[in-house]
Order: structure tokens, then C-alpha cells, then sequence
């Protein structure tokens, strides 16, 4: 897509991205009858920060990654909590530049995580946690 359009589409989803901090591929078993051996899970994390609209499209690309890790089984969301994350740039020129800046050479910002696993609907519902 070429032109204004193109242009406004690039930027509204410029700032819907999310990150994988974890991931457990389901693992099928060697024969129909075992099912699925591990059902997999994982963790993903998207920033807080921002416009309400920019944050709603980072939390839609963290449940599209989750369900991205699940298939073909579907995700269930275990647990979801907000932490300070760090973040540290990893190009050499950066390191470089910001070195001598002490701790300003990191980036500390909130960060809602959310823990999924994965389940197969046709074996029945979906599990739950245990209630304390």
C-alpha cells in the first residue's frame, strides 16, 4: 500500500508491538491415541505507556502472539500483573554512547505481563487455577 493511507497505516500500528518473554510449544504425542505429551505456555509482556489506543493495540498483538504459540490448541490467560521492566540497548553503538551516562543508560518503564498456557477444547474445559 503505497500513499497517505499506507503512510497513517504505518503509523497507527507503529505502536502495537508486544514481546514474547517466554514460550513452550505444544508437543503432540508419538501416536494419535497419547494426545498431546506438553501443552506448552508461555509469558508475553507489552508496554503500558502511552495513548489508551496504542496500548489496547500492543495488548490485541500479545494475544495474537499467544494464540500464534498455542496452535493448533487455544490459550488460556493464567495470570496477568504489571511490572517495572528494565530495558538495556544491545547495539554496540549505543552501549558505547550512553556508558559514560551511569544509569541513564537504562530504561526502566511498567510493563503488563501476561502468562498463558495452552489446551486442546476437544478434551474437555479448559483448566483452571486452584483457588487458595
Amino acid at each position: 500500500m503505497r500513499g497517505p493511507i499506507g503512510i497513517i497505516l504505518l503509523l497507527f500500528f507503529s505502536g502495537c508491538v508486544s514481546e514474547t518473554v517466554s514460550r513452550n510449544r505444544p508437543r503432540r504425542g508419538p501416536v494419535a491415541e497419547v494426545g498431546w505429551l506438553e501443552p506448552g505456555g508461555g509469558e508475553v509482556k507489552y508496554s503500558n505507556e502511552g495513548w489508551k489506543l496504542w496500548v489496547k493495540g500492543r495488548r490485541a498483538s500479545a494475544l495474537r502472539r499467544m494464540r500464534r504459540i498455542c496452535r493448533p490448541l487455544k490459550a488460556k490467560i493464567i495470570d496477568e500483573f504489571t511490572r517495572q521492566d528494565v530495558q538495556v540497548p544491545y547495539s554496540s553503538e549505543d552501549i558505547d554512547v550512553n556508558l559514560d551516562r551511569g544509569l541513564d543508560h537504562y530504561t526502566v518503564a511498567p510493563y503488563e505481563h501476561i502468562v498463558f498456557e495452552c489446551y486442546d477444547p476437544k478434551a474437555g474445559p479448559a483448566p483452571s487455577l486452584p483457588r487458595p
